[in-house]
């Protein structure tokens, strides 16, 4: 008896790098779409920021509140310090090969990581738990569902490298004891230009936060509203 035996026809060049632009221009619109989702959801964050204290008064808890300040600016360091060192790394190569080295070969996610410290540091810089919170609930849901959507298909660019990768390195949770690192790097003009840009801005906040506060305590900015915490 006869048997009819099917063989799938093997993927042109051409196919196979069309279906690599698809790809890298779906992590594009994702990256883009959690920038505009962050900046739309940030408009209550810059409420707070500017319209709202905490309920305790800084001159009744000077103590607290030096703490609080000098926690931000700790963690706000910190998130500086992983974002450069991952940008070192990741530069102009992201969707455009895998990177599993550095920072990236402690955790998939590490830029995200920073992103978070940040966030914390936003929050208990201008001295308000409520604050932190706020900015957490924002951040850490849209970085998690991105990260999930752009692990799916970084799995279909990279195949089963990445799958091992994956295996190996966990999305957030550090593990040091996985570090690698070559003993050179090229970095491009471009990384060098975003390093300074963030660079700028998080040593800006400190600055912002006392010009607001200075500002409400001459009655220029209108309190609002008195966060509970």
């Amino acid at each position: 008896m006869d048997v009819d035996i099917f063989i799938a026809p093997k993927k042109t060049v051409v196919e196979i790098e069309s279906q690599c632009v698809l790809l890298n221009w779906r992590l594009m619109a994702l990256r883009k779409m959690r920038i505009n989702l962050l900046r739309l959801t940030f408009i209550p964050v810059i409420f707070l920021a500017v319209f709202a204290r905490p309920s305790w008064l800084p001159n009744e808890n000077v103590f607290t509140d030096f703490i609080m300040e000098l926690g931000g600016y700790l963690f706000l360091l910190a998130g500086l310090m992983i974002r450069i060192w991952c940008i070192f790394y990741i530069g102009n190569r992201k969707s455009k090969e895998l990177v599993t080295e550095g920072p990236y070969s402690i955790c998939r996610n590490p830029l995200y990581v920073g992103t978070f410290l940040l966030a914390i540091g936003v929050g208990l810089s201008f001295a308000s738990p409520f604050m932190v919170l706020s900015v957490l609930v924002i951040v850490v849901p849209v970085h998690v569902i991105t990260a999930r959507m752009e692990e799916t298909n970084l799995g279909t660019l990279f195949g089963e490298e990445y799958r091992m990768y994956k295996r190996k390195v966990d999305r957030f949770w550090p593990n040091f004891s996985n570090y690698t690192s070559p003993e050179t790097l090229s970095v491009n003009v471009h990384s060098i230009r975003r390093i300074f840009f963030d660079t700028t801005g998080v040593l800006l906040l400190p600055w912002i936060e006392d010009w607001l506060e200075l500002l409400r305590e001459q009655g220029i900015i209108p309190v609002l509203w008195h966060s509970p915490f």
